[in-house]
């Protein structure tokens, strides 16, 4: 019942051990956590794309989602299952990062919610944001990335 609420193959989109037939546990976690980087990789692309379109809050949503994906893939290629969460505090924390990326992070962390909805405070969330704070967002995203750049050559390196 499920199938025909989506375009694509619902047992595609579950990842679960398993998944790969023929691999080991290893090679699964390392194939999972490729897909999770390839994806933050594009979503940081399409953040700094969208400064040319003056979408700045989508360019800070983004620059969120492009670390979460990052920080969940190094999570699987670390054999732990990836959580269903949005805090990439946590992630973080999760993974040891130290001090100074966990403040990047957490310049990141409120535009998960408060770039996409009008709830969340007395203003509407688009016309809080301009092109530096986008540029500020997406140069923090960067940070994170290159602080873990070496983590995540070894992982498209290790998915070959």
């Amino acid at each position: 019942m499920i199938r025909k609420l989506f375009w694509f193959p619902v047992d595609r989109v579950l990842i679960t051990p398993g998944f790969y037939p023929g691999m080991t546990m290893t090679e699964q976690d390392t194939a999972i956590a490729r897909k999770w980087i390839k994806q933050a990789l594009h979503d940081l692309e399409m953040a700094e794309k969208n400064i040319g379109i003056e979408g700045y809050d989508v360019a800070a949503f983004l620059s969120h989602q492009s670390v979460e994906k990052l920080l969940k893939g190094l999570v699987a290629y670390s054999g732990q299952p990836v959580p269903k969460t949005h805090f990439i505090d946590e992630l973080g924390r999760t993974l040891h990062l130290p001090d100074e990326i966990l403040e990047c992070i957490m310049d990141l962390s409120a535009d998960y919610q408060f770039s996409r909805y009008p709830d969340i405070s007395d203003s509407i969330p688009f016309e809080q944001y301009n092109e530096t704070l986008a540029r500020q967002r997406i140069a923090s995203a960067k940070n994170i990335f290159d602080h873990v750049s070496d983590r995540t050559r070894k992982i498209m390196e290790d998915a070959q």
